[in-house]
C-alpha cells in the first residue's frame, strides 16, 4: 500500500507488478486530482511497504520528476521550480531523464495524457497546454536512435515506432514542425499492416498512428490525412471490447478527429457520428472515473456546435446540461476546472443568444469570470477564456446597453488578441470578436475610431483564413458588415461597393439551413438599400426587399432576430415606396415594422429605432393618404422614440429630428402653431447636438430653416448659421477628395438658400460670409493645410511644428488613392492612417485656439478682413437660390457690402441658359482643341448672342450700374467675378448684346473681368512675394491625344520670340512627360502648356492635361504645392470647365493650378481652335515680355482681354465661341 497526495492505493510486491506499472498507475492518480498542488506531499507522505528502499526512491523521484515537468509547463513561478530542486537536489532532470521517458511512453495515452479540451467561442476544440520544445525535440532525436537500432518486423519494432509516432504526434500538435514524420508514419502504417487483428498492441498502434495522421493534417492540412487518421482510429475502436479501460480513450480521439473532418468540410454526418463516439466513450466510462468530465466536455462542446450549426433548442439544453455536468465532477483545485467553466458560460451565452433569458447571460458572464480569475498568467489557455469573456460581455451590453459591459468587454477582447500568436489557430476568430465589439461601441457611440479599428481587425482576420475554411464566411459576414457601416457614416461609395462584394460572397458560401444564413443576408440587405438611398437604382432596393423577406423565411418565430428582420424589411419596403410609390409597399411597411415593434420588449436598446420608423411610416400613409389618425400616431411613436433614446446616443439626433418632422406635416395641414413652434425646437435641439453625426445634424439644420422659415421665426439666421457651420465637417478633411465631393453633391444649395435668407433681411455682411464659409469647401481646407503659422510658432513653438507636420503628411496624400499609398501599407490601412491624422489634426487646431489671442485661428474670414480683397478692383458675389438671386460688392477701401438686387435674374432661368449654352457647344463638336475653319460661318452665333444679351440685361448691366461704371478705354478697370450655382458655366465675362450697333452694351466696354472661386483665394495669392528670377516652362505635345494639333509648333515659335534672352526651359513632344513637367514645374514659376486637355464627368478629379505617355490629372495638380508659382497659361482645352453637380467647388484643371500655387491662370472654359491659340499667345506675351522687364503676373488679366480684342479685330467673321473660351483666374 502507498499513499499519494491523500490517496490510498493498495500494491503488494507480490503481485508481480514492475516499477513501470506502478508508475502508470499514479501517473493515472496524478493527472486527475491535482497533482501540482500536492506534489511536494509526495515525500512526505508516500510510503511503500514491504518494497526495496532503492525502488521506493527512485518511484518518488520518477513522480517528483513528471509533477515537476508538468508544473513547469502550466507556467510554475520560479521560486517553486528552485524549491524542488533544492528538495530532489539540482541534478533531478539529468538522473531520471532517461528512465522517466522508458516509463512514460508505454502509457496507453501518451502523449495525450488525458484528453483535455479547452473550448472557446471560435472552436471549441482548441488542445490545451502546451510541452517544453527542447524537452520534446530531444525526446524525438532519441527515439528515432532507437528506432533506428531495431531491424524491421523485430519483436520490439512496434513499440519503439509507437513511441516515436506518439512523440512526432506531439511534436505535430505543439509547433507545427512536421520533422522526418512522413518517415515515421510509413514505418508506423507498415508495422500495423504485419500485425495481426488479435494482437494486444494493434489498436494502440492504430491509435498512435491515427493521431500521427490527425496532426500532420492539422499542420499542412492534406484532406487524405484526415480521412486515413478516422480510418485507423476507427479499427483501433472496433478491434477494442467495450470492456477494455482503452476503448473510451479510442471513442474520444475518433470522435475528435470527426470533429476535425467537419471543420475542414461542414458534413452534419461528421458531426452526428463525433457526437456518437463521445456518447458511447461516456457509457463505457464509470461514474467515479477521473476520465469522465473530459468525456462530458467533449459531448458537451460537440453539442453546442451542432446547436450553433443547426439551432435546435433541445440540443443546446442539452449542451448545457452535459457541461454542467462536467463542472460538478471537477473539484476546486483542479487545473481543469477553469477549462470546463469557460465551456459552461459559453454554452450558456448561445443559449441566450437565442432565447434571451437574462439570467443565462447573468450565468454564463459569472461563469467566465471564475474561469478568468482561476487561470494564472502566462497559461496558454487564458486567451480563450478572455475571449468568451469579453464576447458575453459584449452580448449583455447588445441587449442591455451598458456602456461599462462594452468597454470591459473590449477589454478583455484586446487582451486575448494579445495574449495569442500571430501563427495561432484561433487568431482569427479572436480578431474578429474584438471587431465585432468595437464595431458595436461605434454603432452606440459614434467613433470614427472604433469603426476604422473594427475593419482593421476583421480584414486582419479574413487575411489569416484560408479559402473553404469554416469560419471564413462568418469573417467575411463581420468585415462586409462593418464595411457597410461605416459607409453610412463617411458615404464612401467604395465601402459600400466592397460590403456587397463581401456580404454576397458570404451569402454565397453559407449554405441552406444554417442557422447565421438569415443574418447575412440581412447585412446584405442592408448594403444595398443603402447603395439605393444614394444611386437609386431600383433593382437595388428591389433586391434589398428579397434579402430582407428571406431572412424573415429563414427565421422562426420566437427567435431574439426575429423583430429586426422585420424592422429592416419594413423600412428597405417604405424606401422603395418613398422613393418610387406604391402603397401597398407603405401599408406592407407598416406591418412589417408594427409587428417588429410588438415582438421587442421594453427596455430592448433597438426599441426607440423600431418606435421611430414606425412613425415615419405612419407619417408618410398620413402625406399620402390624409388620414389623421396616422399622423396622430406618427407623433405619439416619434414622441416615445425620442424619450427613450439616452441624450448621450449619437442617434437622439436622428429621433428628435423625425419627432420635429412629423409635427410640421400636422401643421401644415391643421395649421396649429403649437405644433411649428415644437417643430423648430426639435430641429434646433438636433442640428445643435453635440453627439449627433454631422450628415444627421446637417439634415435637421435644413429641416430648422425650411420650418422656421413657414412661421418668420426669430431663430432663422440661427438655423443657417448653424447649417453653413456643419458643411465642412460633412465634407471632413479625413475623407478622399471624391467622397468629399460626393457629399457636396448631395448638399444642393443649401449655402445659396441660407445667403438668400440673410440677404431678405438685411444681413449682407452675414451672407458674404456664409458664401465665403460653405463654397469650394475642398479648396480651402487644401489652403489651410499650407497656411504658415508664424504667430504660432512664436508663443507654442512645439505646436506650431507638429501642426505643420500632420498638415504636410496630409497634403502629401490628399487625394488618398492608390498612387499615394506607401508600399508597405494596403489601402484599407492608408486610409485608416489618414483618417487618424485629420482627426489628430482636428485636435490642435482646437487646442490653439484655447489659447490666449488664438480664438479665431483658422476660423472663417470675417467681412472686414475679406473685404481686402478688394484692393485692387471689386469683388462681386452672385448668388442664385431658389428664393431670389442677388449680387453683393466688395469695395477698396470700405468695410461696406454693396447690395444689388437682380429680380430679373432666377436660378430657373439660369438653369435653362446653361441647359442652353450645353447644348449649343455639343451641337457645334466644341469638345477639345482641333482644326476648325475659324473664319467660316458663325455656327450658332444666333444662339450665343441671345444667351449673351440676357446675361447683359439680367445680370452684368444692373451691376455696372450699381457700381457706376462708364466706358472708358484708357483706364479700364477690373472687376473679379464670384459666381454661385449653375452661372459657374457661364461665359459671364462676355455678357453683352451683340446684334446691336448701339454702343456700350457689352461688359468688354466697362471692364477686364477675371474669376475668382472664392474671395479668400485672392488674399492667399495677392500678397505672395516675389522672389526668384523669371523662369519659363514651355511644355508642348501635339501628338498625345485623339487628334494631332499642329499649330502647337507654331505656339512655341512664337513663345522663343517673345521671351527672347530670358530663361525659358521648352520640353516638346516625348520631352513633355508627366515626369519632366512636374519636376519643371518645381523650379520654373512661368508655365505655358500646350496639349489635348479633358473634362471627366464622372469623377472629375481625373480631369486631366494630355503629355506625352500619360495624364496629369487634376487630383495630381493639386498636390503640388508650388509657392514660388507666378502664371500659368493652359493653351489646351476645357481647362476651366468644372463639374455641373460641384458648380461651388471650382473642378477644374485652373483651379487645380491656383491651388497649386500659380497666382494667375489664363484657362479655357471649352476647347479652342488650333489655329486661333497661336496668334492669342502670342499677343499675350507680346503685351507681357515688353521693354525687357521682368513679367507681372498682376497685367495677365489685362494682357489677355487685349489680346482677344485684338483677335476680335483682325477676325471680323470669327465665330463667337472662337474667341469666347479664354478666361483669366486668380490676380
Amino acid at each position: 500500500m502507498f499513499i499519494f497526495g491523500g490517496i490510498t492505493v493498495e500494491l503488494a510486491p507480490q503481485d508481480d507488478h514492475s516499477l513501470k506499472d506502478i508508475f502508470h498507475l499514479i501517473l493515472e492518480l496524478n493527472l486527475n486530482n491535482g497533482f501540482v498542488e500536492k506534489a511536494d506531499l509526495l515525500s512526505r507522505e508516500s510510503s511503500l511497504g514491504g518494497w526495496e528502499a532503492n525502488e521506493i526512491l527512485v518511484l518518488r523521484e520518477i513522480v517528483a520528476y513528471f509533477t515537476l515537468s508538468i508544473f513547469v509547463e502550466l507556467g510554475g513561478e520560479e521560486r517553486q521550480l528552485c524549491a524542488w530542486e533544492k528538495l530532489y537536489g539540482p541534478d533531478l532532470c539529468d538522473r531520471l531523464g532517461e528512465p522517466i521517458e522508458i516509463l512514460l511512453v508505454g502509457h496507453k495515452n501518451y502523449p495525450n495524457m488525458i484528453l483535455k479540451t479547452i473550448v472557446v467561442a471560435e472552436d471549441p476544440f482548441g488542445q490545451a497546454y502546451g510541452r517544453n520544445t527542447n524537452d520534446i525535440n530531444n525526446t524525438i532525436t532519441q527515439r528515432q536512435e532507437e528506432a533506428s537500432l531495431v531491424p524491421n518486423h523485430h519483436h520490439d519494432e512496434p513499440t519503439r515506432l509507437g513511441n516515436l509516432g506518439s512523440s512526432l504526434e506531439a511534436q505535430l500538435q505543439n509547433y507545427g514542425a512536421p520533422g522526418e514524420t512522413d518517415d515515421t508514419i510509413a514505418r508506423l502504417q507498415e508495422t500495423v499492416n504485419l500485425i495481426p487483428d488479435g494482437q494486444p498492441d494493434k489498436p494502440r498502434l492504430l491509435n498512435s498512428l491515427g493521431l500521427s495522421l490527425q496532426a500532420r493534417f492539422k499542420l499542412l492540412g492534406n484532406p487524405n490525412d484526415i480521412e486515413n487518421a478516422i480510418s485507423q482510429l476507427q479499427a483501433a475502436v472496433i478491434l477494442t471490447s467495450d470492456g477494455h479501460p482503452d476503448k473510451p480513450i479510442w471513442l474520444n480521439n475518433l470522435g475528435i478527429s470527426l470533429i476535425d473532418r467537419f471543420e475542414r468540410r461542414s458534413s452534419l454526418y461528421d458531426l452526428e457520428n463525433a457526437i456518437n463516439s463521445f456518447q458511447a466513450a461516456i457509457i463505457l466510462t464509470p461514474d467515479g472515473h477521473p476520465d469522465k468530465p473530459a468525456g462530458l466536455i467533449n459531448l458537451g462542446n460537440t453539442l453546442l456546435v451542432q446547436f450553433q450549426r443547426t439551432g435546435s433548442l433541445g440540443v443546446i439544453d442539452d449542451a448545457i446540461i452535459q457541461l454542467q455536468a462536467a463542472v460538478n465532477l471537477t473539484p476546486d483545485g483542479h487545473p481543469d476546472k477553469p477549462s470546463r467553466l469557460n465551456n459552461l458560460g459559453a454554452s450558456l451565452r448561445d443559449r441566450f443568444d437565442r432565447l434571451g433569458n437574462f439570467n443565462d447571460i447573468d450565468n454564463a458572464i459569472s461563469q467566465l469570470q471564475t474561469a478568468v480569475s482561476l487561470i494564472p498568467d502566462g497559461r496558454p489557455d487564458k486567451p480563450a477564456c478572455l475571449t468568451n469573456l469579453g464576447v458575453s460581455l459584449l452580448a449583455r451590453f447588445n441587449r442591455f446597453g451598458g456602456l461599462d459591459d462594452i468597454d470591459n468587454g473590449i477589454a478583455r477582447l484586446q487582451a486575448a488578441v494579445e495574449l495569442t500568436p500571430d501563427h495561432h489557430l484561433h487568431k482569427p476568430m479572436r480578431l474578429s470578436n474584438l471587431g465585432a465589439s468595437l464595431r458595436d461601441r461605434f454603432e452606440r457611440l459614434g467613433n470614427l475610431d472604433d469603426i476604422d479599428n473594427a475593419i482593421y481587425r476583421f480584414q486582419a482576420a479574413v487575411n489569416l483564413t484560408p479559402d473553404g475554411h469554416l469560419h471564413r464566411p462568418k469573417l467575411l459576414s463581420n468585415l462586409g458588415y462593418s464595411l457597410q457601416l461605416r459607409s453610412k457614416r463617411l458615404g464612401s461609395p467604395n465601402d459600400n461597393d466592397n460590403a456587397i462584394a463581401r456580404l454576397q460572397e458570404t451569402v454565397n458560401l453559407t449554405p441552406d439551413g444554417h442557422p447565421d444564413k438569415p443574418n447575412r443576408l440581412n447585412s446584405l440587405g442592408a448594403s444595398l438599400q443603402t447603395r439605393f438611398e444614394r444611386f437609386g437604382d431600383p433593382s437595388d432596393i428591389d433586391n434589398a426587399v428579397k434579402r430582407f423577406q428571406a431572412a424573415i423565411n429563414l427565421t422562426p418565430d420566437g427567435h431574439p432576430h426575429k423583430p429586426r428582420w422585420l424592422n429592416n424589411l419594413g423600412s428597405s419596403l417604405w424606401r422603395r415606396f418613398d422613393r418610387l410609390g406604391g402603397t401597398d409597399d407603405l401599408n406592407n411597411a407598416i406591418e412589417q415594422i408594427q409587428a417588429s415593434v410588438s415582438l421587442t420588449p421594453d427596455g430592448h436598446p433597438d426599441k426607440p429605432r423600431r418606435l421611430s420608423n414606425l412613425g415615419t411610416s405612419l407619417m408618410s400613409r398620413f402625406e399620402h393618404l390624409g388620414n389623421f389618425d396616422d399622423i396622430d400616431n406618427a407623433i405619439s411613436r416619434h414622441q416615445v422614440a425620442a424619450s427613450l433614446t439616452p441624450d448621450d446616443l449619437p442617434e437622439k439626433a436622428i429621433r428628435i429630428s423625425s419627432f420635429g418632422t412629423s409635427l410640421l406635416s400636422r401643421f401644415k395641414h391643421l395649421h396649429h402653431p403649437q405644433d411649428a413652434e415644437m417643430s423648430v425646437a426639435q430641429f434646433s435641439v438636433a442640428a445643435l447636438s453635440p453627439v449627433g453625426s454631422p450628415s444627421h445634424r446637417l439634415k435637421a439644420a435644413k429641416m430648422w430653416i425650411y420650418a422656421a422659415s413657414i412661421i418668420k421665426h426669430t431663430s432663422l439666421l440661427d438655423a443657417c448659421e448653424s447649417a453653413v457651420g456643419i458643411i465642412p465637417l460633412v465634407a471632413w478633411l479625413g475623407l478622399s477628395i471624391p467622397d468629399r465631393h460626393q457629399h457636396l453633391v448631395q448638399m444642393g444649395g443649401i449655402v445659396r438658400e441660407a445667403a438668400a435668407i440673410a440677404i431678405s433681411l438685411g444681413q449682407y455682411d452675414k451672407a458674404v460670409e456664409w458664401l465665403e464659409q460653405g463654397r469650394s469647401i475642398v479648396w480651402t481646407q487644401i489652403l489651410q493645410l499650407r497656411t504658415p503659422v508664424d504667430e504660432l510658432r512664436a508663443v507654442e513653438p512645439g505646436l506650431a511644428d507638429r501642426l505643420l507636420h500632420i498638415s504636410s503628411l496630409l497634403d502629401r496624400n490628399i487625394q488618398d488613392t492608390d498612387s499615394q499609398i506607401e508600399p508597405s501599407r494596403s489601402p484599407e490601412e492608408e486610409s485608416r492612417r489618414y483618417r487618424a491624422l485629420a482627426k489628430e489634426r482636428d485636435e490642435i487646431v482646437e487646442t490653439v485656439r484655447s489659447l490666449p489671442k488664438f480664438h479665431n485661428f483658422l476660423q472663417p474670414l470675417r467681412l472686414e478682413s475679406l473685404s481686402e480683397a478688394a484692393k485692387d478692383g471689386p469683388v462681386i458675389l452672385v448668388n442664385v437660390s431658389e428664393t431670389r438671386c442677388d449680387a453683393l460688392g466688395l469695395l477698396s477701401g470700405s468695410d461696406e457690402v454693396i447690395h444689388i438686387p437682380l429680380p430679373d435674374l432666377t436660378l430657373n432661368g439660369v438653369i435653362r441658359l446653361q441647359v442652353e449654352f450645353n447644348s449649343l457647344l455639343k451641337s457645334n463638336g466644341i469638345r477639345k482643341r482641333a482644326i476648325r475653319d475659324e473664319d467660316g460661318e458663325g455656327g450658332g452665333d444666333e444662339e450665343c448672342k441671345k444667351i449673351l444679351a440676357m446675361l447683359w440685361d439680367q445680370l452684368v448691366n444692373p451691376v455696372l450700374d450699381s457700381l457706376a461704371f462708364s466706358p472708358d478705354p484708357d483706364t479700364l478697370p477690373r472687376i473679379w467675378w464670384c459666381v454661385t450655382g449653375p452661372l459657374a458655366f457661364l461665359p459671364i465675362h462676355a455678357a453683352g448684346v451683340y446684334d446691336t450697333k448701339e454702343s456700350n452694351k457689352q461688359i468688354q466696354d466697362y471692364i477686364i473681368a477675371s474669376y475668382t472661386p472664392t474671395v479668400s483665394a485672392l488674399l492667399a495669392r495677392s500678397d505672395a512675394p516675389v522672389h526668384r528670377p523669371f523662369r519659363h516652362l514651355s511644355a508642348i505635345e501635339p501628338s498625345s491625344g485623339a487628334s494631332y494639333i499642329p499649330n502647337t509648333e507654331k505656339e512655341l515659335a512664337c513663345i522663343r520670340i517673345r521671351l527672347q534672352n530670358r530663361e525659358h526651359v521648352v520640353l516638346h513632344k516625348a520631352q513633355a512627360t508627366k515626369e519632366r513637367v512636374i519636376e519643371e514645374m518645381r523650379d520654373c514659376n512661368w508655365l505655358h502648356l500646350a496639349c489635348h486637355g479633358t473634362q471627366n464627368a464622372t469623377n472629375p478629379t481625373k480631369s486631366a492635361l494630355v503629355l506625352h505617355g500619360g495624364k496629369l490629372t487634376l487630383e495630381e495638380i493639386i498636390q503640388l504645392n508650388l509657392p514660388h508659382a507666378e502664371f500659368a497659361f493652359l493653351s489646351a482645352c476645357q481647362t476651366m470647365t468644372g463639374d455641373e453637380g460641384l458648380s461651388d467647388e471650382a473642378v477644374h484643371i485652373a483651379g487645380g493650378m491656383s491651388l497649386a500655387g500659380y497666382r494667375s491662370v489664363v484657362a479655357t472654359m471649352w476647347s479652342i481652335e488650333d489655329a486661333l491659340a497661336p496668334k492669342v499667345a502670342d499677343e499675350f506675351y507680346a503685351r507681357l515680355l515688353k521693354d525687357g522687364e521682368r513679367p507681372d503676373n498682376r497685367k495677365a488679366a489685362e494682357a489677355l482681354y487685349f489680346s482677344v480684342k485684338k483677335l476680335r479685330e483682325e477676325n471680323k467673321d470669327i465665330r463667337m465661341l472662337s474667341w469666347l473660351p479664354f478666361v483669366h483666374l486668380g490676380i
